[in-house]
């Protein structure tokens, strides 16, 4: 199960994207621990995915397979960006 957000270029720097960032990431850890009820046929795994508008529209036409690679290169850097800003900040 994939949790898919958008974002416009302007926004993604952030620091408050990217502690939005790690808050998603974090829930889907503890979502992935949930299994799925009754008869539901779904993954249990779920993963967060961060799509900027430039990455989007640099890869129109991509498959979400072919994208989703470039979607957790983009969420992890927005991660190692904001871990290094809040270390600085104390």
């Amino acid at each position: 199960m994939y949790l898919v957000e958008t974002k416009a270029d302007k926004d993604i720097d952030s620091l408050n994207v990217g502690v939005k960032v790690q808050a998603a990431v974090a829930w889907c850890e503890q979502a992935s621990l949930v299994s799925p009820t009754g008869d539901m046929k779904q993954p249990q795994e779920w993963e967060y995915l961060i799509l900027s508008e430039g990455l989007y529209k640099n890869n129109k036409g991509l498959s979400f397979e072919a994208l989703t690679p470039l979607c957790r290169g983009l969420r992890d850097k927005i991660i190692a960006q904001a871990q290094s800003r809040l270390f600085l900040a104390f």
